[in-house]
């Protein structure tokens, strides 16, 4: 007789079952708000997730890490990283819904690569492919003829498609890509790379190629001096092109080896021209800084739903836990936040989407978009690390156990406040924009017609004073002497501004549809703008805003 053996993952995790992207209202709202439809292999990707997808991550995480195997069986080199067959079917499935592939699609665009990070939203997995989109990316943006024949075909092929990564960031910098001390030489028409220092390398043992930043020994100090190659992991008669110096032991993101990878005269396709490199380099970061907006965002929803699902099963003091008046505003208050945030994150990759035909020097949307990209990824990754963490508290002691899924979504989010720069970094480029690529003009532009298609004129005239005072606050930041000190509160103002703006709208299109960004959009204003709090009959009136996560209004 032949016995079934039970999944009991469900028990584990109530979240189990759903669907991430055609059961998420709110998201569902904003998607449309800004013009993109889900197809039918995001729906699937929506079911999945919950249904296959983080009980292989999360058996990952605990059993199954990536392993470096730096000698073959023979002797030989190989650096060969070996990743578990579940892993490897995971990253197969994600490539046949079209997570990379569909950004060669003029009709999908960017936007479906990034909507799939929302339901993924796995930091360690998704930064897999968030590395491949952005290789594939600039590949076909500024690759020449000749290499985009040889190899942009490579990450589009539906049967064994290839991965990409960046490897940036070099002990001695970190984020400082103008310290980089990789140094190319150029021998008639053909490039190669010699350095050690290439020390935080996601995707290494994945990538079959990788975008790498280094300099010519003649090349002016700093950033300007950098240029930027496209390094395959063979050569073309099979040998390593460069080795894995070793695996990092890492809090989180397991399912994604990082590693150190040293070059060693190793083969190079010089990208664009070789002044342009920090140009093109940064572009392909903004890639990453949305996709970790939108993990950050994903990953938040998942904890939030899962804690919500928890609280209206669990019995305290002889009622469910939702039913206490003090968690309905706890979880209330999280979900502003955590709509706020989707909104800037979904707003952002949507601005550079229409933006990215944009070239060196670059253009106004352009800058605005990189603008957007900044205030997205820190506010986003600001929200997740505290919606996880709170949601770890709503489950009570359990919430704490490795056991559940709940604590890796905590660990998970965290880096996405550190990957592809810090939020000071944010901070920092986000003042750059605003001082010398004349951001406050666009950000005054963009309010000013934001606030002319509020349908509630009465709204209207509350709002632009209400962002008026915090724009002059902003100004006022900005004239001083002190512009570093302030650039973060700077962020942090921006994004209340301009996240309170788009959930007026957003809210405006769903507001016949018993829409929930409807109510969201005048707690975000009341709660951020004006400083109030929300009382017990607002919220009671309001919980609409939470209760569609089980299915009710």
């Amino acid at each position: 007789m032949n016995a079934i053996m039970k999944n009991n993952f469900s028990s584990l995790f109530l979240s189990r079952g759903l669907n991430y992207i055609s059961g998420d209202k709110p998201m569902l709202e904003i998607l449309s708000h800004y013009g993109f439809k889900p197809d039918q292999d995001l729906i699937e990707l929506g079911r999945y997730v919950s249904e296959e997808m983080i009980e292989v991550l999360d058996g990952i995480d605990h059993y199954s890490k990536p392993v470096l195997h730096t000698w073959g069986i023979l002797g030989d080199r190989i650096d060969y990283v070996r990743l578990s067959p579940d892993h490897e079917r995971v990253l197969k499935k994600l490539q046949d819904l079209g997570v990379i592939r569909k950004m060669n699609d003029k009709k999908m665009s960017m936007m479906n690569h990034f909507v799939s990070g929302y339901a993924i939203s796995d930091s360690g997995v998704f930064c897999t492919m968030t590395l491949t989109a952005q290789t594939a990316y600039i590949l076909q943006k500024y690759g020449d003829k000749v290499l985009k024949e040889k190899y942009l075909g490579k990450f589009f092929d539906l049967n064994n498609p290839w991965y990409g990564a960046t490897f940036y960031s070099e002990i001695q910098g970190g984020s400082d890509i103008g310290a980089n001390t990789t140094i190319a030489e150029q021998d008639g028409d053909r490039f190669f790379l010699t350095g050690s220092d290439k020390y935080f390398a996601s995707n290494a043992g994945i990538a079959d190629a990788a975008l790498v930043t280094a300099r010519f020994k003649d090349s002016p100090k700093g950033a300007k001096g950098i240029s930027l190659f496209l390094v395959p992991a063979y050569k073309d008669h099979g040998e390593l092109n460069y080795t894995i110096r070793r695996l990092k032991n890492k809090m989180g993101t397991t399912a994604v080896p990082t590693g150190e990878v040293e070059f060693n005269r190793s083969e190079a396709y010089l990208i664009g021209n070789m002044k342009e490199g920090i140009y093109l380099s940064m572009e392909a970061l903004i890639i990453s800084r949305i996709d970790d907006a939108i993990a950050a965002v994903g990953i938040a929803r998942k904890a939030l739903w899962e804690a919500f699902l928890y609280a209206g099963k669990r019995e305290s003091f002889g009622k469910k836990l939702i039913e206490h008046a003090l968690m309905m505003k706890d979880f209330m208050e999280l979900e502003i936040d955590l709509e706020a945030a989707a909104v800037l994150s979904i707003m952002s990759a949507k601005y550079f989407d229409d933006a990215s035909v944009s070239r060196p020097p670059y253009d106004t949307k352009y800058h605005f978009s990189r603008l957007l990209g900044n205030i997205a990824k820190s506010i986003a990754a600001d929200t997740s690390a505290g919606v996880t963490r709170y949601s770890m508290e709503m489950l009570g002691g359990i919430g704490f156990f490795e056991e559940f899924p709940m604590a890796k979504f905590h660990r998970d989010s965290i880096v996405t406040s550190i990957w592809e720069g810090t939020s000071n970094i944010q901070a920092l480029e986000t003042l750059e924009v605003l001082t010398r690529k004349d951001g406050v003009r666009m950000l005054h532009e963009h309010l000013n017609t934001a606030v002319s298609g509020f349908k509630d004129r009465e709204f209207a005239r509350l709002f632009h004073k209400e962002s008026g005072r915090i724009l002059q606050k902003v100004m006022d930041r900005l004239s001083g002497g002190q512009q570093e000190y302030y650039s973060k509160e700077v962020l942090n103002l921006l994004g209340t501004v301009l996240a309170s703006a788009e959930l007026e709208l957003i809210g405006q299109d769903s507001a016949g549809m018993d829409g929930v960004t409807v109510l969201t959009s005048r707690l975000y204003f009341q709660k951020k703008l004006l400083g109030k709090s929300i009382d017990l009959e607002e919220m009671q009136k309001n919980s609409g805003i939470i209760h569609w996560m089980s299915g009710k209004k």
